[in-house]
């Protein structure tokens, strides 16, 4: 069984192509045929223990393999060699979540531009810029070009390099550039100073981007760097209150996230959040 899960997600072990695409054919169609069958035959509640199940059995082999002990082998036990063909199956399952989200985008824009909705031509712009990168972006890579590339490129990998390069990256840019401002913003709201809290979290912030520039090393210049009053200077100031109290301070928020992320990750394994699917089906 071990051997068979391998030469199936294992491309490297797969004999020739013409057998991989078979065997990707066949392990389609039956995967199809078993959802449809499971469809039909489980109702909403055999649905929804199917489900818990599934995931169960899925954390409960990765928690087994992480803490089971070794036996016969420094860093292996009985389940270390199923971590690589499990893990490449997780991989194809969740590739089809990319799937799923263009079916869902597509489902969303197709309605507003059927509808002829306010801003459909966004929508629009939506599938043309999907289907242009989709098309020459596999075009390109199956064009096999060589380094260094030739003087004279293929067209489709010159119309390739504009989409990318010339529209995506810039666009991209833009996009995040935008963000400087809502920053600004934020910090300008949440600096008003109202009460204690605010203003010592003011004057934190101003002492470490002060800290942070030569302005700021200039105006406390005039403390000899090698006399007891050096930490005064800003850029020692600002590098202090980094290292002793914002540091500190963040590592105690990572671990209470890290906390909820643990008792999440419970829930979700013991089939005890009740999200959007069970909700509908109880």
């Amino acid at each position: 069984m071990r051997e068979a899960l391998q030469s199936l997600f294992l491309l490297r072990q797969a004999p020739n192509p013409t057998a991989l695409a078979i065997c990707l054919g066949l392990a389609l169609a039956a995967s199809v045929l078993l959802l449809y069958a499971l469809h039909r035959l489980l109702g909403p509640r055999g649905r929804r223990w199917l489900i818990a199940l599934v995931t169960f059995v899925g954390g409960l082999f990765f928690g087994l393999e992480w803490f089971y002990p070794a036996r016969g082998h420094p860093s292996k036990n009985f389940l270390t060699d199923w971590i690589e063909p499990v893990s490449n199956m997780l991989t194809v399952v969740g590739a089809f979540t990319v799937g799923l989200g263009i079916y869902s985008l597509s489902q969303v824009h197709g309605r507003n531009v059927r509808l002829r909705r306010p801003g459909w031509h966004n929508s629009l712009a939506f599938f043309i810029a999907m289907v242009a990168m989709f098309v020459f972006g596999l075009w390109e890579h199956y064009l096999h070009l060589r380094e260094p590339l030739p003087k004279l490129v293929p067209w489709p990998k010159g119309i390739y390099e504009i989409l990318f390069s010339g529209l995506f990256a810039p666009l991209q840019a833009a996009t995040f550039s935008l963000l400087a401002f809502y920053i600004a913003s934020a910090a300008y709201r949440a600096f008003r100073i109202r009460t204690a809290e605010a203003g010592l979290m003011m004057a934190a912030a101003f002492v470490v981007m002060l800290g942070q520039v030569p302005v700021g090393a200039w105006l406390t210049s005039a403390i000899p760097a090698a006399s007891g009053w050096s930490f005064f200077r800003l850029e020692k100031l600002g590098e202090w209150v980094l290292a002793w109290l914002n540091t500190p301070a963040q590592r105690a928020i990572t671990f209470g996230v890290a906390i909820g992320a643990l008792a999440m990750s419970l829930r979700v394994w013991l089939s005890l959040e009740r999200g959007t699917f069970f909700s509908e089906q109880s």
